[in-house]
């Protein structure tokens, strides 16, 4: 036990003593993420919600449809020429022009003529097509109603019952899986290569081989602080996501920590940690068998891609397919949505745990093995 305590204490040391690999490991990822999807959500909430509204010029505005029409656009434009009107369209002053036949209400009525409502509009305009397509929607809901043969949930009863912190958390299961393990998966590759691979690299492991440690107590000791280090890293850049999806996702909802009690987050650190544990043993058997550090990255790709695809699939299985949790990555990814929906399944959680740590146990024997195999570990 003491010789995995030294381990641990030599990589804490490597570690926490480079005040440059402290930063872009730990603090950067955190600080970037929360800056970049707040500046999306921000971008996203300006699109979305134009700060003023369009200037439109109506010309015989029928008394049916004056209500509905009038809270959506400034009807300032006092020009009376429509040639005028349209240059200014044109040059984007004015969003779109729009003119009703004189006896549209009329028309309609009596149904013996169908009158053409004109709208001149410029679609390379954001402001004067969002306009165009507003009223377009507004006119076609208009004309369905008059010949309105059945109504659906017609009324101020509650029909739908998800309520904004159901459909929030429905948000949060489909996300946070797929980001908050490939975050986990960056932050054990920063970590992982640098030190196996590249201390490999370097020599320094060789001469931490020959000393009078069990290989097996090597594997243990850096699996353990490596995990450590990788999941300081998976926090930093988890809390910097959570943090900014109030932002992100302003039109979703009211977004805050305080949906989920301490028994979620209680779960959701201990997924994540046997997830760590399984990325890391991982990584470090791909580690430790590259010769350099760059040939451990090129072949991280595939694993990369295998674990994408976990995270992604995650969305579209069914939570109550209890054999998927048997599967290392995708059962974890299955776990933080079912916790992320408030739908947790305590046997898939408890597969999930039990398996990664099993996993973990076996690529921990798997490490060892390649630090006993002189082949491997001095590329011989």
């Amino acid at each position: 036990m003491s010789a995995i305590l030294t381990i641990i204490k030599k990589e804490f040391a490597r570690f926490f003593g480079d005040k440059r690999l402290l930063l872009t490991t730990i603090l950067l990822p955190g600080i970037l993420i929360y800056v970049i999807y707040t500046c999306i959500g921000t971008l996203t909430e300006s699109l979305v919600q134009p700060s003023a509204q369009p200037v439109v010029c109506v010309r015989n505005m029928p008394d049916s449809l004056s209500a509905a029409i009038t809270p959506l656009y400034d009807l300032s434009v006092e020009e009376t020429d429509d040639e005028k009107v349209k240059e200014s369209v044109r040059s984007g002053d004015v969003a779109m022009l729009v003119v009703f036949p004189q006896d549209f209400d009329e028309a309609i009525a009596e149904g013996t003529d169908i009158p053409n409502i004109r709208i001149y509009y410029n679609s390379a305009d954001t402001s004067s097509l969002t306009a165009y397509s507003t009223l377009t929607a507004l006119l076609d809901g208009y004309e369905e109603s008059l010949a309105n043969v059945f109504d659906i949930n017609r009324g101020e009863e509650q029909f739908d019952f998800a309520d904004t912190q159901s459909t929030t958390k429905y948000i949060m299961s489909m996300i946070v899986p797929m980001v908050l393990i490939m975050l986990l998966f960056s932050g054990c590759i920063a970590v992982v290569l640098e030190s196996i691979a590249g201390e490999k690299e370097r020599g320094t492991l060789a001469t931490l081989l020959v000393t009078p440690v069990k290989r097996t107590h090597l594997a243990a000791g850096k699996i353990i602080s490596l995990s450590v280090i990788s999941m300081l890293s998976g926090l930093s850049s988890f809390l910097g996501l959570i943090l900014s999806f109030p932002k992100m996702l302003s039109g979703a909802g009211e977004i805050s920590l305080a949906m989920y009690g301490f028994a979620d987050y209680l779960l959701l650190f201990l997924v994540v940690i046997s997830t760590v544990l399984v990325l890391v043993s991982l990584m470090s058997i791909i580690s430790a068998y590259a010769r350099t550090s760059k040939e451990a990255n090129g072949l991280m790709v595939p694993i990369m891609v295998l674990v994408m695809i976990g995270a992604v699939v995650s969305m579209f299985v069914p939570a109550g397919t209890i054999a998927l949790y048997f599967v290392p990555i995708l059962n974890s990814a299955m776990c933080i949505s079912s916790i992320m929906s408030g739908a947790v399944s305590v046997t898939g959680f408890a597969i999930t745990v039990c398996m990664n740590i099993a996993v973990t146990v076996l690529l921990a024997i798997g490490l060892a093995v390649m630090f006993n195999s002189e082949k491997i570990m001095f590329n011989s």
